[in-house]
């Protein structure tokens, strides 16, 4: 299919989710009213657990950089994850894109081994989001709904996949042709992460502790909007939106998000509009408290002029 095609058809696509999703916030804006009374404590509580989750995701950052031997400062990390949560909020991977362009004009990061990094830490990713998605999946058919049992077969599946999927990346052998040999440095990136038991671990505990901060993010702004969301369905959506903010079909996950949480929440027997409008929500408060932090590292994503042009 021609490229000129495919851009068409997934700005189409995107026009239509976000279509889509602005008549359904529309159709209930009057329940975001709960917002205008948010204490401080609710919003403090919220800050603290969206700058937690940059902090974890920083600091994976320095983990897979200093396993190829570059070592970041804590500005540098915490700053880039900043603006990789921000710019992945508005186009798909754009924040990663950006990112993957510093470390090559800052530190001379090869573009190869920052893509297997990426790779490796999706994976690991998704892995625990489908672990834990099949477990709370599993036990809410048991106790609460048996309308869940296709998302716990699902889950089921898609665990057992990722985890062959980690345990059989390849190691290939180089290419003469350019752009294979640079899918090749990728893959063998990738490779190397996955078989160093003690970094594979550690992103392991990352992604875990990101998914439970993002569940009790999700929780709280579930209560800032006066909604009874108990906290295992939090858990649940969250592994919903990490595996949504990764298909790369749309321009970006905004809409295709929040559809996502509110057919599951649907399912789940809690109403479409619930899971809709937290998720819409907790994405504003994410990208507006990332987006003042990313202005103080501003310098990090745009570089600075060579002195014969500022005087």
């Amino acid at each position: 299919m021609p490229s000129a095609l495919i851009k068409l058809l997934r700005f189409a696509s995107t026009a239509i989710l976000l279509g889509i999703f602005g008549f359904f916030v529309l159709r209930y804006r009057g329940e975001l009213h709960a917002v205008r009374k948010i204490s401080f404590m609710q919003f403090a509580t919220v800050f603290f657990l969206v700058f937690s989750a940059v902090t974890v995701n920083g600091s994976k950052l320095n983990h897979l950089t200093r396993f190829f031997g570059l070592s970041l400062d804590k500005r540098e990390w915490f700053g880039l994850s900043c603006i990789t949560t921000t710019l992945n909020n508005l186009f798909f991977k754009a924040g990663s894109l950006a990112t993957s362009n510093y470390l090559k004009r800052k530190h001379a990061f090869p573009y190869m081994s920052f893509l297997g990094s990426l790779g490796a830490d999706q994976l690991i990713l998704f892995f625990m989001s489908a672990l834990t998605g099949g477990m709370i999946s599993f036990y809410l058919m048991l106790t609460a709904t048996a309308s869940l049992n296709l998302a716990a077969l699902t889950y089921l599946g898609l665990t057992l996949v990722l985890f062959f999927s980690v345990r059989l990346v390849p190691q290939m052998r180089s290419r003469s042709h350019p752009l294979l040999d640079a899918l090749v440095r990728a893959v063998n990136a990738l490779n190397r992460i996955l078989k160093d038991r003690p970094l594979f671990v550690s992103l392991c505990v990352h992604n875990a502790l990101l998914i439970a901060l993002t569940a009790l993010r999700f929780f709280a702004v579930c209560k800032i909007l006066r909604l009874d969301v108990p906290l295992q369905y939090c858990l649940l959506f969250t592994t919903v939106m990490i595996f949504v903010s990764a298909v790369p079909l749309f321009q970006s996950d905004i809409g295709s998000r929040e559809i996502a949480v509110g057919f599951l929440s649907q399912l789940a027997g809690m109403g479409f509009n619930e899971g809709l409008l937290a998720t819409f929500v907790d994405r504003v408060f994410v990208f507006s408290l990332t987006l003042l932090a990313t202005l103080c590292f501003r310098n990090l994503l745009v570089p600075p002029l060579p002195q014969a042009q500022k005087s």
